[in-house]
Formats: C-alpha cells, structure tokens, sequence
C-alpha cells in the first residue's frame, strides 16, 4: 500500500512539469510584423546601417572575411579603357590563356590565368568576360571601359 502512495505523487508531479515545459512559439508575423522583409534582407539593412555609421559591420561564418576582401577587391580596382573589337578577337583567339587580360591591362590576373592555363579556369572567366563584353556598346571611337 505505500508503494501505491508514492507511485501516485510521482506521477502527479511528472504531469506538473509537463504542463510547465509548453512554450509559446512565435510566428513569422509577429517577430517580423506586417513587412513583409526577409530576415536576410533585414541583415543587408543591419550591415548598411553599421557601415553609414562607421560601425564594423558583422560578418558571419566562413563567408564573412571572402565578402569583405570581395569589397576591398572592388574598392581598389581601375577602370581600363580599350578597343571592344580587339578585346573581342584576342579573347576569341588567347582568350584561353588570358591574352585579352594583357592587352586589358590587368597585368596580375593576365599572368595568373597564364600560368595555369592548364586547369580550364582561364575557360570558364573567359565565358563570364564574353557574356559581360559583348553586350557592351563601344563608345563613337569603338572604345569601352570596364572596372
């Protein structure tokens, strides 16, 4: 008979602390409200706010510091002004090797995409250059400016 006393406490008290352990869980809606925002674009908003403000913006995981250095990349990079039919026939003919890169004038990317020619990725910036290049209108002389 006391086996039965305590047996029934115990369970009183486990469906107490089943009762406590429901949480709320919040919506979508609520923590974004009626905007209708990702919070990835909410992010965006955060970082452009930090970086108006002179605030070192937050970055996180591995593509943080690739983004940042992608940035200070874009920041540092001149604009090149040459012939776009040229341009276009070196890159149909050495375009494989990175020919067009030295009469571009990129003199660091050019000797990069020479020395490993063999590996095929020279190809594939070659096809992202032409498919950026060709739509391109050259100016009355024939003369375009890429960044």
């Amino acid at each position: 008979m006391a086996k039965g006393k305590y047996k029934n406490k115990r369970s009183g008290a486990e469906k107490e602390q089943k009762k406590e352990v429901a949480a709320p869980v919040m919506s979508r809606e609520e923590v974004l409200g009626n905007d209708e925002k990702s919070l990835t674009d909410l992010d965006y908003e955060l970082q452009a706010a930090q970086r108006a403000a002179g605030m070192k913006e937050n970055t996180y995981g591995v593509w943080g510091p690739i983004w940042r250095f992608m940035r200070w990349y874009d920041s540092k990079k001149v604009p090149h002004t040459f012939k776009r039919k040229t341009y276009l026939l070196l890159m149909l003919f050495t375009g494989w090797f990175g020919g067009h890169r030295w009469y571009q004038g990129r003199r660091i990317l050019a000797l990069f995409e020479t020395l490993f020619f063999w590996t095929g990725i020279p190809l594939i910036l070659l096809v992202t250059d032409f498919m950026e290049v060709f739509p391109m209108k050259a100016d009355e002389n024939g003369y375009i400016t890429m960044k």
